[in-house]
This record gives structure tokens, sequence and C-alpha cells, in this order.
């Protein structure tokens, strides 16, 4: 729509910057002295010695602030290529100045006729509302990888982590902000097609919420950065941090792993709740998986691990008001799902582990705690517990049956096994186990 506008402002402004340069004697710059160190507060959980690289001290030229800034008002505003833009760009002032100022700073360092074309091709598309390349590279912790490096799409990479990921570059005095103390495994790099940011982090946030699902794994993104060249973001980084989460449950994604990995990503992440509001979510499916993630972030005693579990269970299996009975009926429901859906066809195993969950669950909620000579076999209940826990709610996602319906079939089944037709029919829908 306006892509020669933007083409003859881009060209205009580093004729006019080259020129600038040209005329100015001695030249408009500044010595600035920054530190390039190892930012200690991003922690290789295998190896916490990782990159740890001496302190540089680092000299470059720089446009004199004041002379920039005089420049822009005085020459760049007043070019009839960009007044022409700024007079047919309606409430889009803003993103002209911030992509003119941009320009006219790349200018000035020397930006070549490739980069050049690429900074209007891009704001052509922004201006036209369309959606631009949006790069998150995180910090990921409870995902290893076997090999490095390890492309699950086009625009999704997982990667061993290099000296230059851990690096931070402040002022000469070392000042900076500090986002927290941030533990990972590997680094993720995805990138999206989005109309800004907001959409963009959303569709990552999911994507770190699917991975809790693919395998029980207490995936977590407690530090990304997000750059792009949208106009408010040209030349800079968004950082985003979050306090640092511990969970005992991890995983390995092999190359074996990935088309699998792909195609969950791709076909579950939309089935799940706005991870913006997923604390307000208010389905069963969604308040049972919010509880499994606690419980795979649960730090202390096993018990709360498992507490957590079953209450996700019961949120899936049983009604609001339940009758007696509730941990006979649970882990009659939990295997009897189980073992219809094909993960766990021993639906006697399945019913003990749940009621025995379930015991844990009642004693620890009502202040108790396991005795010392049964804690073994508590702590060895919880990654089961969980990973039941995972099926059920991942098969929840994919289900259009109402939950009142599905708990009719299930307890039809368990009655009458010839009834058991009617919740195969239901269960045929979930692909992703």
């Amino acid at each position: 729509m306006f892509d020669d506008l933007i083409r003859h402002l881009a060209t205009a402004i580093r004729a006019a910057v080259k020129k600038h340069k040209a005329q100015t004697n001695p030249a408009p710059v500044v010595r600035v002295t920054r530190l390039r160190r190892r930012d200690f507060n991003l922690r290789l959980r295998k190896n916490f010695g990782f990159a740890n690289f001496p302190a540089e001290r680092i000299e470059e030229d720089v446009w004199e602030s004041r002379d920039q800034t005089d420049f822009e008002e005085s020459v760049l505003k007043k070019l009839p290529e960009y007044e022409s833009l700024m007079s047919v760009v309606g409430a889009n002032l803003g993103s002209v100045e911030r992509f003119a100022s941009f320009v006219t700073v790349q200018s000035f360092c020397g930006i070549n006729d490739l980069e050049l074309n690429q900074c209007v091709a891009d704001f052509g598309r922004e201006l036209a509302g369309e959606p631009l390349p949006i790069k998150v590279t995180a910090f990921i912790s409870g995902l290893s990888v076997s090999e490095s490096p390890l492309v699950i799409s086009d625009d999704i990479r997982l990667r061993e982590p290099t000296p230059e990921d851990v690096t931070e570059f402040v002022n000469e005095q070392g000042f900076t902000f500090p986002l927290g103390v941030t533990s990972f495994d590997v680094i993720g790099e995805f990138v999206f097609d989005a109309a800004g940011t907001g959409e963009a982090q959303k569709q990552f946030l999911r994507i770190i919420e699917a991975l809790r699902l693919f395998r029980v794994g207490g995936i977590a993104a407690n530090r990304y950065e997000m750059s792009s060249n949208f106009s408010y973001m040209l030349g800079a980084r968004h950082r985003l941090g979050a306090p640092d989460r511990h969970s005992p449950y991890s995983y390995e994604v092999s190359k074996a792993d990935v088309p699998n990995v792909n195609e969950f990503i791709r076909e579950v992440t939309s089935l799940l709740p706005d991870p913006f509001h997923m604390e307000e979510a208010t389905t069963e499916t969604a308040i049972a998986y919010t509880r499994y993630r606690d419980a795979i972030f649960q730090e202390g005693p096993t018990e709360r691990a498992i507490t957590a579990a079953i209450t996700a269970l019961e949120a899936l299996f049983l009604e609001d008001r339940p009758p007696g009975g509730a941990s006979h009926r649970l882990a009659q429901r939990v295997s009897v799902f189980l073992r219809v859906l094909g993960t766990d066809p021993d639906a006697l195993r399945t019913c003990d582990w749940v009621k025995k969950g379930y015991s844990v669950r009642n004693t620890f909620i009502h202040g108790g705690f396991v005795r010392p000579a049964e804690r073994g076999k508590a702590d060895a209940s919880a990654p089961i517990l969980l990973e039941y826990a995972r099926k059920c709610i991942l098969a929840f996602f994919q289900l259009t049956t109402p939950k009142p319906s599905l708990l009719t079939q299930i307890d039809k089944t368990m009655i009458d096994p010839t009834s058991t037709q009617e919740l195969e029919a239901s269960l045929a829908q979930v692909k992703h186990k």
C-alpha cells in the first residue's frame, strides 16, 4: 500500500545521513565503553560453570546523541519524502517516526542495500496490518535434547546453549537490571508470524503448556527474549522473566520423537486455554490442568504432588457434589477410562494406585502425613499418578462428549461390559495419548 513511499523515504534518509557525515568535521561521534561479561543469573543446570569467561571491555564510536537529535529535527523531518509518507498514514504517525529514526541510525552505521530493502518490506507489511515474523529465544528447563540442534519444524528448534546465549553487555560501571536467577537445560528458538508481540507471546506460552502434556515434565521458560522488525521493536529485544520454577520431573526429546512432537504441538496447542487467563478458567478440563501443573512444580513432600494429581482427576471424574465412596468411584472411573482409551489395560492396577493416592490425599488434606515406613511407596506412586492425570487431561481436551454423558458411559461400562461400544465411540476422538 505504501511501499513506494517507504522506499523513497528510506533511500532519502540514507543519502542525507551520508551527506551529513561527509560535511561534519570532526565526525559527530563519541567513544562508548561497554563490558561484555557472563550473565551469572543464567545457570545451565547440568553445568553451573558453563561459559565462565572473564569480562571484556569493548570500545566503539557511536553517533553523538545531540547531533543525532538535531539531524532528525532539522533534516529528517523536513525531507519531502518524510512529509509525503506522514500525510497518508493516518493513525500510524508514531510508527513512521520510529521507522525513520531507526533507518537514520542504521544509515550512520552503514546499512547495505539488502538490509535497507528488508526494513522497507517489513514496515510496509506492518502499515498494511499484515503479520511479521517474531522470534522468541527461550531458556527452557525440564527438557533436554539427545542431539543439538534438534529441528522440530521450520519454526521451532531446540539446541544446547552457546557462550553467546549467556553473554550480557552492560555499561562501564557494570550496572544492569537483573531479571533474577534462571536455571535452564536447553535453548528454544521459535518463530511466529503474528500481528504483534502479544499474539506471539500467547502462541509461545501455549507451546510451553503443551510440552507439559506431551510427557510428564515440569517444562518452564523462566526467561525469554522477543525480537522482530516491528517499528516499536527495531534494534531492540524485549526480555521477559518470571520467578524461577523447579520441578523434579523432566524428559528428553530425541530425533525419533521429532515428528510426534511437531504434530502434537500443531494439533494440541490450540485446544489449551488462554495462557494469559489460565487461572481464571472454569471448565473441568482447565481446572484439572491447572492442578496437574501445580503438581509437577510442587516442592516439598511427595504428598503435595499426589494431592494435586488426585484433585486433578477429581475435577474430571467426580460430580460437583459426589455421593459417598468418592475414593472407590474415582478409582473405578479412571481405571475404566484408561483401559478403554487403550493406554493402561490393567484396570485393577490402575484402580489400586488411584485408591492409594486418594488415601494419601485424604491424609494430607486433613493435616496428616505419610508414615516413614510408607514413604517409599508414596514416592513411587507420585509419577504414576501424574502420568494418569496427564493422559486423562490430554484426552479430555480432545473430547467433545460432555462430562455428564461421558461419566454415564463409564458407569455403564463398569456394570455391563457390552456397553463399552458407546464409550469407545466417544474416545475414538482422542488422537494424542
